[in-house]
């Protein structure tokens, strides 16, 4: 969790920081003087607040229920997140987010666009384009309408708040597990300006800078810019070079129009560009001196390479391509009528996106391929979006927002698999077409009780064009298209009551809704199949019950919060015995989640600030009773013969995947004086823990990653007459603890498996993240 002093501008916060670093052993010497320095220094405390002569937390305010509250009023389960923060753990990019919120994991796929974010063990994991999130990323008030838009860099960042649980009413029908708010810096009425550059020992190199000020009466600007190059962590031995890296380029702009205190406007745009090698697998386990499907020698994969949980070296022909350009823009207007604000925001967003990996594991020539089989194709996306709303004043006993929505979207995969091996070559179309009317209030029925009251219906058309250009399988090339239509209603009740000064408890039901779902991969194998689709919309029931509160003077604050949730016709990925064992997207049936969340900072002295986060969640799945099994399952092992053909194991009570039962995060700021010197000096330590995950929903005992943690340090030194200038040494990952952000059991891609006898070899692969392994870098940054 973030400080929360660091989000008021009444703290000596740290200010937005810029890179710089040389070579290791300059990093590493420059690391151990700053420590030196520190350590003959008194220590002292930074990052409070003052009212009167009081040192206390200040308010946050947020936009969780799109209205402007504090955040100590706002009955929902969130973490509120600054960019300094994110900057404290080496973050620019969403999944580094995990490392600060409870509840809250990625697991990485081949590229962006296969990213799944998961909430209280609450994520999609499906192919097809035509499905939507769990969780929604939505970047100043629009949402994000691919799941990969939400992975491009956060950049010129003024907070992030992570909504968990169904947040439907407000947000709509991608909201089924929670919400990813992300809001950038507004446009200034004075001139102001930074500029930030970061190097690391290990080739990463990332360049921003920002300008605002008044360009007229009543006109305003903000722009920014972010250039970002790393050359990545895993050795291909095939090349010789590093892969898993990505260079980016980020653009943002905004212009801030207020010709009267009646009326504003504001325009913004963005342009985002990303040019990655990623991501590929590292072996962990693999059975030497046996062959691949594709006849392929192990010895021949294994050249150079010794499989394990700290292997960075992979053997691949050709290498991975994930590139990605994202660019919109959206015009926000505000209308003030008297208390009450009429705002209009109309969005419009493209994003195009190409990928290639290889298939068949192996380097040079391959069944007639120069390259051997490869795989490629491309993502892309159009939105349109349009959201009224009336917003109440923030004061009075009734405070309200209602409002309308619409959006069309349109989504597009093409892709080609090459050679005479499981060849594949098609494209899919998806189109969903939304309306919406909603509206949530909150009611004072007596001093220091709320009621609390939401509902929204919406309408939505989804539509497909399917067109397979190929022969596979016996099947003829064809093209196919359908559509459909559902309305739903959702919405939130409950009960919001004052406990003492400062301390408030919430009592609330929400009800969930993620729209029904065409699948335009692997359910499209015969013309006949999409009578199988859509699948039935998903829904959840949540409850929660929650208590938030400052103490001890307003110097601490503490958020807790109990929830149980039960989501209904659950959409996944599962085998279907009647189509040969091929996997679709289907209902695969019922999944509870439960437990417990607390979150708190505390202002220890002048110059020492201490944060922390804890979740414990119970995930699991209450009926799944014909779930695929996973490679290698016997009978003993609970994966038996279906009546109507193949096998299948029944997963009730297995946890959900990705889903660690226990995650918590520790952190502290300190301010040291340093006498008589012209700089202060800034320490940051952060550690974030989880427990064991499975990353297979089957249920797999290869792919179970054990409990891990990750410790962050930085140190920094800032001038002390102005607080322009600041250099940060940091160091993440300090223990150099490796690990998989997911992992992926291809067994059955070995020539000597027996399936469905117990597996004598095996073929288990990992990804891995930015910081699984230590890195050390420098920032400088400066501001004016």
């Amino acid at each position: 969790m973030y400080p929360l002093c660091c989000l008021q501008s009444g703290y000596n916060c740290p200010p937005p920081t810029i890179k710089m670093l040389g070579s290791k052993e300059m990093t590493r010497s420059m690391m151990c003087s700053a420590l030196a320095i520190l350590g003959c220094a008194a220590p002292a405390m930074a990052q409070e607040a003052t009212v009167g002569s009081a040192l206390v937390l200040e308010e946050i305010v947020v936009t969780a229920q799109k209205r402007a509250q504090s955040a100590q009023d706002v009955p929902v389960a969130m973490s509120v997140i600054g960019a300094d923060a994110l900057a404290a753990v080496g973050g620019s990019r969403l999944q580094d987010l995990t490392q600060l919120s409870p509840s809250l994991t990625v697991t990485q796929g081949g590229d962006q666009n296969n990213n799944s974010v998961i909430l209280r063990g609450i994520g999609t994991s499906a192919f097809s384009i035509g499905v939507e999130a769990s969780v929604l990323v939505v970047i100043d008030d629009v949402a994000a309408g691919l799941s990969g838009q939400g992975f491009n860099d956060l950049q010129d960042i003024e907070r992030i708040e992570i909504l968990r649980g169904p947040q439907s009413t407000l947000f709509g029908k991608a909201a089924s597990a929670g919400v990813i708010n992300i809001t950038t810096k507004a446009p200034t009425d004075t001139f102001t300006g930074s500029a930030e550059v970061m190097v690391t020992d290990d080739d990463e190199q990332r360049y921003s800078a920002g300008l605002s000020g008044p360009l007229a009466e009543g006109l305003s600007f903000r722009a920014s810019a972010a250039i970002g190059r790393y050359d990545g962590n895993i050795r291909n031995l095939a090349t010789g070079g590093m892969i898993n890296g990505r260079d980016s380029e980020n653009f943002r702009a905004k212009f801030l129009w207020e010709p009267s205190e009646a009326f504003d406007v504001t325009l913004s745009g963005h342009y985002v560009k990303t040019e990655a090698d990623c991501c590929e697998y590292v072996s962990i386990r693999k059975t030497a001196g046996i062959r691949t499907l594709f006849g392929v020698p192990t010895n021949t994969q294994l050249a150079g390479i010794t499989p394990g949980s700290d292997n960075f070296t992979a053997r691949i022909d050709p290498e991975p391509v994930s590139d990605a350009k994202d660019y919109g823009g959206n015009l926000k207007v505000n209308l003030y009528l008297g208390e009450h604000t009429l705002t209009n925001i109309i969005a419009r967003n493209h994003y195009f996106a190409t990928d290639s990996s290889d298939f068949d594991g192996a380097t040079g020539p391959l069944l007639g391929q120069p390259n051997g089989l490869t795989q490629f194709g491309f993502f892309r996306g159009d939105t349109f979006s349009n959201e009224l709303r009336l917003t109440s004043p923030g004061s009075g006993d009734l405070q309200y927002v209602a409002g309308l929505y619409y959006a069309d979207n349109t989504f597009t995969r093409r892709f080609t698999r090459t050679g005479p091996v499981q060849p594949g070559n098609w494209r899919g179309e998806a189109g969903s077409e939304a309306y919406a009317l909603f509206g949530q209030a909150d009611y004072t029925i007596t001093p220091g009780t709320k009621l609390i009251a939401g509902l929204r219906w919406g309408l939505e058309n989804i539509s497909f064009v399917y067109d397979r250009y190929n022969n596979a399988g016996g099947n003829p090339p064809f093209n196919t298209s359908g559509s459909a239509s559902d309305t739903v209603v959702t919405g939130k009740a409950g009960i919001q009551q004052d406990l003492a000064e400062d301390v408030m408890g919430f009592a609330t039901y929400s009800r969930g809704y993620k729209g029904q779902a065409y699948d335009l991969t692997s359910s499209f194998s015969t013309p006949t199949n999409p009578a199988r689709n859509p699948v039935r919309p998903e829904t959840s029931n949540s409850y929660e019950l929650g208590l938030k509160g400052r103490f001890l003077d307003r110097r601490a604050s503490l958020s807790l919060t109990g929830f149980l949730t039960d989501y209904d016709d659950f959409q996944a990925q599962s085998q279907v015995a009647e189509f040969g064992g091929s996997l679709f997207l289907a209902n695969v049936g019922k999944l509870r989640t439960k437990g417990v969340e607390a979150e708190g900072s505390l202002l220890a002295t002048e110059m020492l600030t201490l944060n922390g986060s804890v979740a414990y969640t119970d995930a699991k799945i209450r009926a799944f009773p014909n779930a695929e099994c996973y490679f290698g399952q016997t009978a003993a092992l609970g994966c038996t013969p279906r009546t109507t053909g193949g096998r299948a194991q029944d997963l009730s009570g297995q946890r959900l995947a990705n889903a660690p039962q226990w995650k918590f995060n520790v952190g502290a700021d300190l301010e040291v004086p340093l006498g008589d010197l012209p700089v202060t000096g800034f320490v940051n330590a952060n550690y974030s823990w989880q427990s064991k995950v499975n990353f297979d929903l089957r249920g797999n005992p290869n792919t179970v990653q054990g409990a891990y943690g990750i410790t962050n340090f930085s140190v920094a030194f800032e001038d002390k007459e102005q607080g322009r200038y600041r250099l940060t040494l940091f160091v993440r990952n300090l223990f150099d603890k490796h690990y998989f952000s997911s992992m992926n059991d291809l067994t059955n891609g070995l020539i000597a498996n027996p399936f469905p006898n117990p597996s004598t070899v095996i073929d288990l692969r990992g990804r891995r993240a930015r910081d699984a392994s230590r890195y050390m870098g420098a920032r400088f940054s400066v501001k004016y």
